[in-house]
C-alpha cells in the first residue's frame, strides 16, 4: 500500500498508486446513482467506469445484492427462476471494440456468482434481508490485473426487470497511478 514513513497516513505522491473503489454508474464517472435496481427488460443498459485522467489497475469486482425475501442458488437475489439475459461484464479499451470477460458468463442467478467468485457471503439481517455479497478476484482469474487507460471502460451490462431487488450494486477495486 501506498503509506507514507510512518505507515500511517497515504502519500498520494507515491509512485505505487492510491487505493480505489469506484462504483459503476450510467454517467462513468464514479458519481451518481450506485444502486442499479431498475427494469433495463427492454433494451440492453450499461454501467462503467471510464478514467478521465491517469491509470488503474483493477484488482478485484465487488457485487452486492440486497432482497427482501430467501434467495436460493436458481434465483438472482430473490428473483425466481433467475434471470432471462443475465449480468454481462465487458472491457472496451479506447478506439476498440468491446470483450466480454470472465468466460462469457452471463450471470443469471445467484449459483453463477458462487462458482466464478472468489469470496462470496450470504447476510441475513432483522426483518428478513438478505444481500449476496461476491467478489471476483481478478487476479487470481486472470493472473493480472485489469489495466484501465484514459477512454478504456469496465462495463457491467444489464437487461432484466431488476426491480424486485432492495439494493443491486457494482463496484471495483484497484489502483491509480497518476
Amino acid at each position: 500500500m501506498p503509506w507514507d514513513n510512518d505507515s500511517t497516513h497515504l502519500n498520494p505522491t507515491d509512485p505505487r498508486g492510491l487505493p480505489v473503489n469506484i462504483f459503476l454508474t450510467s454517467s462513468g464517472d464514479g458519481l451518481g446513482t450506485k444502486n442499479l435496481n431498475g427494469n433495463y427488460s427492454s433494451a440492453p443498459t450499461d454501467f462503467y467506469f471510464e478514467p478521465s485522467r491517469g491509470r488503474y489497475e483493477v484488482y478485484s469486482l465487488l457485487i452486492a445484492i440486497s432482497d427482501a425475501a430467501s434467495f436460493s442458488q436458481g434465483d438472482y437475489g430473490a428473483i425466481a427462476g433467475g434471470l432471462t439475459n443475465g449480468v454481462k461484464f465487458f472491457i472496451k479499451n479506447f478506439g476498440q471494440a468491446e470483450v466480454q470477460i470472465m468466460a462469457g458468463v452471463n450471470f443469471k442467478s445467484n449459483y453463477n456468482f458462487l462458482s466464478i467468485a472468489h469470496d462470496t457471503t450470504l447476510s441475513s439481517f432483522a426483518g428478513g434481508a438478505q444481500t449476496l455479497a461476491s467478489e471476483i478476484d481478478l487476479i487470481k482469474t486472470f493472473g493480472t490485473p485489469l489495466v484501465l487507460n484514459k477512454g478504456d471502460r469496465f462495463i457491467v451490462r444489464l437487461n432484466d426487470d431488476l426491480t424486485g431487488l432492495i439494493s443491486h450494486i457494482f463496484a471495483f477495486g484497484g489502483e491509480r497511478f497518476n
